[in-house]
């Protein structure tokens, strides 16, 4: 028995092996931190590319199995990934018990998580290159943005049927675009002050112009967090600028909205007709009555919930038990690729009861407790935090623990905020993490 707890339990802390791994080959470790960092920056620019980096980056942990396991092994200890790692296997539990034999198989594509349930152990070797990782995922929002541009500029001269969008997912990505470009716009030099709100409020506007409310709603609030959490944590000049910037780019990503005839428009010419169950329904595609009859099934089984692939089965047999049906809930049984009630929070409550949703639960709250306790000695992590809470708000319009770009973007950006790790001046003070210092400087942060 004690030999099993040896090689289960760490005999160090996850900052002990971070610093072992790093010390141990250092070439390699950046190898791993560069590829990271592109492979995030690639999520939703080209998926071929996509898969070749996340091929790349899982070759490179696997090279250096034993030094990547021990530091997995101390990560897989701290509370954040510990509650995660719980929520997975009790998810997966609850799918096979609800799951029946086919011909003396199991349905395998319901048992096995997606590869992005992949990425905390994939990027927690290198989590002290956590500004690195950053970057990536902002320079990658960045080009995003401007293929976008080249795309909008097609789509109004010579090519009317192309898409803005490069994929579905890509406004995701865009939210961490915004928080770094609010913070650069009111923390960085003058320079990378202009460059920063650019950024910021051409995202906004893409967003704004096009039709899916969750990613512009979550950047709308990641724009508050930034504000918010910088008028706490930031010098007295840059809450003058926070106070004045960030109602201004608020005000503008909606007129833009407006304008453009985009999401904010299409709500705003709703608005008077809200007079009913059925038009609110229809407002928001009809996601009332998918969220009711979400909870109609969740109610048959709230603390263990139905498992993965289960909830199209359930959602046609409580739709057609209803005893009126209406005509939304003939819509939602003839959409047979929809899969999910659109908000993470019934879907994780319906696959895995109440039991998932506090694991799931406790991973954030863990983590984010940690995270502001380092707020107050590296700044740029309002950053990834104020994308963090942004992706999280979009998430109750969407499940994206089941969709590709939505469900990485939300995991990079748990890893580099609810992951406990050692504080920036930690690391400056072993001599490790030295060389990402210019990008604290980049963003006018310390």
């Amino acid at each position: 028995m004690s030999g099993w707890l040896r090689v289960l339990i760490p005999p160090r802390s996850l900052e002990s092996e971070l610093e072992e791994y790093e010390r141990a080959d250092p070439t390699r470790t950046d190898v791993l931190a560069w590829s990271a960092a592109a492979w995030i920056a690639s999520l939703s620019t080209l998926r071929i590319l996509e898969s070749i980096l996340f091929a790349l980056v899982v070759f490179v942990v696997l090279f250096r199995f034993r030094a990547s396991a021990r530091v997995i092994r101390a990560a897989l200890w701290t509370p954040a990934l510990a509650c995660l790692l719980l929520y997975l296997l009790w998810t997966t539990a609850v799918t096979v018990a609800h799951l029946p034999p086919i011909d003396g198989w199991r349905d395998l594509d319901a048992l096995v998580p997606e590869r992005r349930f992949l990425i905390p152990l994939m990027l927690v070797p290198v989590l002290h290159r956590w500004r690195l990782l950053l970057l990536g995922l902002v320079a990658g929002g960045a080009i995003e943005v401007a293929a976008m541009l080249v795309r909008a500029a097609l789509r109004a001269s010579v090519w009317p049927e192309l898409s803005v969008e490069l994929t579905d997912g890509t406004q995701w990505t865009l939210v961490a675009l915004v928080a770094a470009g609010a913070f650069a716009a009111v923390s960085a030099e003058r320079g990378a002050r202009i460059i920063g709100a650019t950024f910021a409020l051409l995202a906004l506007g893409l967003q704004g112009s096009l039709t899916q409310r969750a990613p512009f709603a979550g950047s709308l609030f990641a724009l508050l967090a930034v504000a918010v959490l910088g008028f706490r944590f930031l010098k007295p000049r840059v809450r003058i600028a926070l106070a004045i910037g960030a109602p201004l780019l608020l005000a503008l990503a909606i007129g833009t909205s407006i304008l453009g005839g985009g999401v904010a428009a299409k709500r705003l010419e709703s608005l008077s007709s809200l007079a009913s169950y059925e038009r609110l329904n229809d407002y928001t595609s009809s996601r009332l009555e998918l969220w009711r009859l979400t909870l109609e099934a969740v109610a048959e089984a709230p603390i263990v919930g139905h498992g993965r692939g289960m909830w199209r089965v359930e959602i046609d047999r409580v739709a057609l038990a209803e005893p009126e049906q209406t005509e939304a809930i003939a819509r939602i049984v003839e959409a047979r690729e929809i899969q999910y009630s659109h908000n993470t929070v019934l879907d994780v409550l319906f696959e895995s009861g109440a039991i998932g949703l506090v694991l799931l639960g406790a991973t954030i709250v863990l983590g984010l407790r940690g995270a502001f306790r380092r707020l107050p000695g590296e700044t740029l992590a309002v950053i990834p935090i104020a994308a963090f809470l942004g992706v999280l708000v979009a998430s109750q319009f969407e499940f994206v623990l089941a969709r590709s770009i939505q469900g990485a973007t939300a995991f990079t950006l748990g890893v580099l905020v609810l992951m406990p790790r050692p504080s920036a001046s930690q690391w400056e003070r072993s001599g490790l993490g030295r060389s990402d210092g210019w990008i604290s400087r980049l963003f006018g942060s310390r």
